[in-house]
């Protein structure tokens, strides 16, 4: 529980693995690529990717999330033109829908294929099915019991693999041909020792082409989940304190007015939205707790902690905590990041919504970026609030979302 100790924790790689060793064997076909990867294998492999998340390098998608944001909202238009300026319905699915369309530009330079949304919903099954954070362990054999749901299992990620396998095989083609993407995007960073192995043996081959297809699987799903999630809950907070939702909408429109086309450099001038959503990560953080299985027999807070020990870091307690945060931690109130997250957090190192240390979420800068522009789009567009049918129950299986959805009434502005 304690801030220093849990920073100690998740800096420390070396002596603290990740914990998918203790999953079970469906979570176990959803967590693959870098997430599972440790010690210099992971360092070279982030090392790698790294320069993809660099803000110089996002700034230029801004236009394309802005036209994922576009789409949605011009359907949410015509669905209110329906209902005579105004419409109730379950905004959770379409979130889905949207930060999928954005992840597929990021990582495949395209816009939202069949062949993708299939994939995406394929993957959202998987992952319901593991429910990796309340089933982490199973009998031992399990994973060979013909049942329903491992067959089911399996079937999906014959599928998966196939699909991504066929993206890559396809890009490989183009590549042969001379074709080459004008934008690198993830996928030709994942291929890129195919790219350079032209003699490469088949196993060798089968190895990368595994790794490239386990990288699409983790970043695709967590990517499309962990950005719905924070949008959900963010128009659900918004809808019981519409007194935030317009001191957002007044900054949106100063800062934005009637302009066609948002920068980056706009984004950046959206206090009140930062302040928002630093508060929704704090309040609902995608991942409820961090696990690590120790390594090695080491000394923690005072304490030996024996080798294959799981230690657990409860993100979600750490960020609601009365002494860190005051009386209100349980409470949603944005003015606490007036001045900054070190002011927020009195210096402590509580505030952990993409995690810590070396291991920090590589994409949280795109998140942050996909979010506050759908966001400022959604306050020009839409006045919101709950629907009488909205039911509060946060549910976590991989993610932390809501269980019953988020009915919400938009009403066009």
């Amino acid at each position: 529980m304690g801030p220093d100790v849990i920073r100690e924790v998740l800096t420390k790689y070396h002596t603290y693995h990740k914990s998918f060793k203790t999953s079970n064997e469906i979570a176990k076909m959803l967590a693959t690529g870098l997430v599972i990867k440790e010690g210099e294998e992971w360092a070279k492999a982030r090392m790698k990717l790294n320069p993809a998340f660099h803000l110089e390098k996002l700034k230029p998608m801004v236009p394309a999330i802005q036209v994922c944001s576009q789409n949605t909202l011009n359907e949410w238009k015509e669905m209110a033109s329906k209902g005579g300026g105004s419409c109730c319905f379950d905004v959770y699915p379409y979130l889905e829908v949207f930060t999928s369309s954005v992840l597929a530009r990021l990582m495949f330079d395209s816009t939202y294929t069949e062949q993708l949304k299939q994939t995406f919903l394929q993957l959202s099954e998987l992952a319901f099915m593991g429910k990796l954070a309340t089933n982490p362990l199973t009998l031992p054999g399990e994973k060979y019991f013909p049942t329903k749901k491992n067959r089911r299992a399996k079937e999906i990620d014959k599928y998966v693999r196939a699909s991504f396998t066929s993206m890559i095989n396809q890009r490989l083609e183009k590549r042969k041909a001379g074709v080459e993407h004008a934008n690198q995007d993830l996928l030709d960073l994942f291929m890129q020792e195919l790219y350079d192995g032209e003699n490469l043996n088949d196993g060798d081959r089968q190895r990368i082409i595994d790794d490239i297809i386990g990288q699409c699987k983790i970043f695709f799903y967590a990517g499309y989940e962990t950005n719905s999630n924070l949008l959900t809950w963010t128009m659900v907070m918004l809808s019981a304190h519409q007194d935030w939702q317009a001191r957002a909408r007044e900054e949106a429109v100063q800062v934005l007015g009637n302009k066609k086309e948002i920068t980056y450099e706009d984004l950046g001038k959206l206090k009140i939205a930062t302040m928002i959503l630093n508060e929704m990560l704090r309040l609902f953080p995608s991942s409820m707790e961090l696990s690590r299985l120790v390594k090695e027999e080491t000394i923690l807070g005072g304490y030996t902690i024996p080798k294959d020990t799981l230690v657990t870091c409860p993100i979600i307690i750490l960020q609601r905590s009365t002494e860190i945060w005051g009386k209100d931690a349980g409470e949603f109130n944005p003015e606490r990041f007036a001045e900054g997250i070190m002011k927020a957090t009195k210096g402590e190192n509580a505030y952990m919504p993409f995690g810590w240390g070396p291991r920090i979420c590589i994409a949280q800068n795109f998140a942050l970026l996909e979010s506050k522009t759908f966001f400022a789009m959604l306050l020009l567009n839409f006045s919101f609030e709950l629907s009488p049918t909205y039911v509060h129950a946060p549910f976590v299986d991989f993610t932390l979302h809501p269980q019953y959805g988020a009915p919400i009434v938009l009403k066009k502005l």
